[in-house]
């Protein structure tokens, strides 16, 4: 399971992070009850399942070959997005996911933070540059976004 929310960044923070580029593609599309993604993040690929929900939400992921990612992409024309993923960690120890979106999706940013209970995530208070929560927000999930028109 998954469990993170998501906001809006409201100010690049002041904190050292990790930086990787990103490109995402949706077989799946938004009638769809789940979401089947491809995803390249620097020199690895990935195929993932996941479901319906906000705050938590079922998720498989599996590595998979360079090869069977190219042999898929064409499957996920029109339902893309490309940005760079910043990763740190906060004072709290809780790691982030900082994404700059690019193309018709910039200058969009939104910043996740996975947890390991909903009690947890429930507790969290965000920080100063973190902006306004979408985590319940369909509007800012990647499929979403990916469908997107500018």
């Amino acid at each position: 399971m998954e469990i993170e929310r998501k906001f809006l960044v409201a100010e690049w923070p002041a904190i050292a992070m990790e930086a990787v580029p990103i490109r995402q593609g949706y077989v799946t599309d938004a009638a769809d009850s789940v979401e089947l993604r491809l995803r390249q993040s620097g020199a690895a690929w990935f195929l993932t399942v996941k479901s319906e929900g906000g705050l938590v939400r079922a998720e498989y992921e599996i590595p998979i070959a360079a090869a069977q990612f190219e042999t898929l992409w064409p499957a996920t024309e029109g339902r893309r997005v490309e940005k760079t993923r910043h990763t740190g960690l906060l004072p709290d120890g809780s790691r982030f996911e900082l994404d700059v979106f690019e193309g018709h999706l910039a200058p969009l940013m939104l910043v996740e933070v996975e947890f390991a209970s909903v009690a947890a995530a429930e507790a969290f208070v965000p920080l100063a540059w973190f902006g306004r929560e979408v985590t319940e927000d369909r509007r800012y999930r990647n499929k979403a976004l990916a469908l997107a028109r500018p």
